[in-house]
C-alpha cells in the first residue's frame, strides 16, 4: 500500500508540474547544462548560502580541511583525501556568486589533496578507494565548471596543474587490481557493493574525469557502474544501503546519479537511467514529513547511531545533500513542485540547523 500511494503521489507531482512547467528553468545537459543548476537561484537561496565568501585568512591556511587540518598538528591523527573534496564546493559557490576568491580558495583546497597522493594515483590512507572517489569527482565537477564558465582563461593556469595529477587518480580507481579490491573481494568488508550510493558516486567521479579528457575507456567502466545501480533498485525505488533502506544515502547517491544523467550519459543511457531515478525520488518524498524534516525511522545506517563518521561523531542526516538532489531533478525535469519541496526541506533545516 505504501509503495501504491508513493507512486500515485510522484504521478501527482509530475501532473502539477506539466502545468507549471513553464516556470522552472530548463538547464540543459552538458557542461554549461550543470553550470547553469550550480549557479541558478535556487542553488544561490539553498545549497551555496553557507559559502558566500571564502575563510577570511584563507591565503595564509594550507588549505587541509576537517580531519586533515587536525593531522597537519598531530600526524598521529588519520587523515582521509574526502575531506578535502569541499575545495569543489567552494568553486561552485564562487561561480555562483562571482566571487573569484572562493574559486582559488577552492582550487587551493584541492592543491592540498593532490600535493599528497603517490605517483600511482593512491592517497595512502585507510579505505583509499572511497575516500578517493569523493575527491576525485568534487574535483572533475569543480574543474569541467570552470572550463566552462567565462573565468576559464583567469584560472588556466591553476586548472592545468590540476589536471593531469586528477587523471592519475582515476586511472587508480579503474586498475583491475584496485577496482576488484574495492568492488569483487569478499574479504574486503569496506568493499563498495553493499552500498548503492557508491555506484552511483564511483561513476560520477570516474565517467567525469573521462568526459574532461575525453577518454572513452574511463567513460564506459562509469556506465557499468550505472547499470550496476540500475539492477540493485529494490521495486519500490529503494537503492539499498547495507541490506536496507536510508534516507541520507538515498538522497546522496541521487545527487550523483543527476550529476552523471547531466553530465557524463548519453541520450540512451539516460533513458535507462531515469525509470531508476523517478522510482527513487519517490521513495525519497515518502521519507519528507510535512514541515520539511526527514524521517530517519528504519534508516541502516543515518540518524539513530548506527554509524560513526570520520569526525568520530555518529553520521547524521545532512539536509543539504537532500536539497541538491530534489534541487537538481527538480531542474532537470522542470518540476517546480519538487523546487518547492527541497526549499521546505532547506527551511526545515535552518530552524534545525544541522549544516
Amino acid at each position: 500500500m505504501k509503495q501504491l500511494l508513493a507512486l500515485i503521489g510522484f504521478l501527482l507531482l509530475i501532473s502539477l508540474a506539466a502545468l507549471h512547467a513553464a516556470e522552472a528553468p530548463n538547464v540543459g545537459f552538458g557542461i554549461a547544462g550543470n553550470l547553469a543548476f550550480e549557479t541558478s537561484a535556487l542553488m544561490k537561496e539553498t545549497v551555496h548560502v553557507a559559502r558566500k565568501a571564502p575563510p577570511k585568512d584563507w591565503r595564509t591556511q594550507s588549505g587541509a580541511m576537517g580531519v586533515n587540518a587536525r593531522w597537519e598538528t598531530n600526524k598521529a591523527l588519520p587523515w582521509f583525501i574526502e575531506d578535502q573534496r569541499f575545495g569543489g564546493d567552494y568553486i561552485s559557490a564562487g561561480l555562483a556568486f562571482g566571487n573569484k576568491d572562493q574559486v582559488r580558495w577552492g582550487l587551493k583546497v584541492l592543491a592540498w589533496g593532490y600535493a599528497r597522493m603517490e605517483t600511482d594515483g593512491e592517497f595512502k590512507h585507510p579505505d583509499s578507494y572511497h575516500s578517493s572517489s569523493f575527491f576525485v569527482e568534487s574535483t572533475a565537477r569543480a574543474l569541467l565548471l570552470i572550463e566552462s564558465s567565462p573565468w576559464r582563461a583567469e584560472f588556466a593556469n591553476q586548472v592545468n596543474a590540476l589536471k593531469p595529477k586528477l587523471l592519475t587518480a582515476a586511472r587508480w580507481m579503474v586498475r583491475p587490481e584496485v577496482h576488484t579490491a574495492a568492488w569483487e573481494d569478499p574479504k574486503n568488508w569496506r568493499g563498495e557493493r553493499p552500498y548503492a550510493h557508491r555506484r552511483y558516486l564511483d561513476a560520477a567521479a570516474i565517467g567525469e574525469v573521462g568526459v574532461l579528457f575525453n577518454d572513452k575507456e574511463l567513460i564506459a567502466k562509469s556506465a557499468a557502474l550505472v547499470r550496476d545501480g540500475i539492477a540493485f533498485q529494490r521495486a519500490d525505488g529503494v537503492n539499498p544501503e547495507k541490506g536496507g533502506y536510508d534516507s541520507h544515502y538515498q538522497a546522496l547517491g541521487l545527487g550523483y546519479a543527476c550529476s552523471y544523467y547531466q553530465m557524463v550519459a548519453d541520450d540512451a543511457l539516460r533513458a535507462e537511467m531515469k525509470p531508476m531515478l523517478d522510482k527513487a525520488f519517490a521513495w525519497l518524498l515518502t521519507r519528507i514529513k510535512d514541515d520539511g524534516s526527514v524521517d530517519v525511522a528504519g534508516n541502516t545506517r543515518t540518524g539513530l547511531g548506527q554509524e560513526v563518521a570520520r569526525s568520530g561523531k555518529p553520521k547524521g542526516i545532512e539536509y543539504r545533500h537532500i536539497v541538491r538532489s530534489l534541487a537538481h531533478w527538480s531542474q532537470l525535469t522542470q518540476n517546480p513542485v519538487l523546487e518547492n519541496k527541497a526549499r521546505r526541506i532547506f527551511e526545515a533545516d535552518l530552524k534545525l540547523k544541522t549544516w
